[in-house]
């Protein structure tokens, strides 16, 4: 099931706007493969991760099968990229977004889980978030609302769901829709 850009929530647009300019890697206004492949690439380099650890080869795997489901489903002309309109004409239903971003979202997750104790720190989040290309103010707000505890870790599985949800949801009452907010003067 797909929607027309036209009927998305401005706040949704806003977000899938934002996505795909932190997707277009290489800034020349389309998501090609190679995009995923640098994104993936400078992510593991924030973290010293690399490429042919567990991990690596994960973070790898995750963002080459999140291209392949956005190409497969938003690649309406067949030319191998996807443009801003491909990208924000169509909201795919949330279980093609989740098999789309599951292998991302878990292996982002795990990459931030340094110690392999189950749980994320905000120095770890916030290098991520801000490889990615995410400001930083707003990835220490989502910390914050990811962080229930309040003890400065958030659980992995936590995190997953919550990249899942980024892609997948179809409102802004999403912890993650903080990402989208202004960034304030610090």
């Amino acid at each position: 099931m797909h929607r027309e850009s036209a009927q998305v929530n401005p706040g949704v647009l806003e977000r899938l706007r934002l996505r795909f300019r932190m997707l277009d890697r290489d800034g020349d206004g389309y998501l090609e493969e190679e995009d995923f492949d640098q994104l993936a690439a400078e992510v593991l380099g924030a973290m010293g991760e690399p490429t042919e650890s567990a991990k690596g080869r994960a973070v790898v795997a995750g963002h080459r099968r999140f291209w392949e489901g956005l190409r497969a489903t938003l690649d309406a002309d067949g030319d191998g990229r996807i443009s801003p309109d491909e990208y924000v004409a169509r909201l795919g239903d949330p279980g093609e977004a989740e098999r789309n971003t599951a292998d991302y979202a878990r292996s982002l997750a795990a990459l931030a889980d340094r110690d392999d104790d189950g749980f994320i720190t905000l120095d770890d989040f916030l290098t991520i978030m801000t490889a990615i290309g995410f400001a930083r103010p707003n990835s220490a707000t989502l910390f914050q609302k990811l962080d229930e505890s309040g003890d400065g870790r958030v659980p992995v599985e936590r995190w997953a769901a919550t990249i899942m949800d980024y892609y997948r949801a179809e409102g802004t009452d999403v912890p993650i829709h903080v990402l989208t907010a202004p960034v304030a003067d610090a």
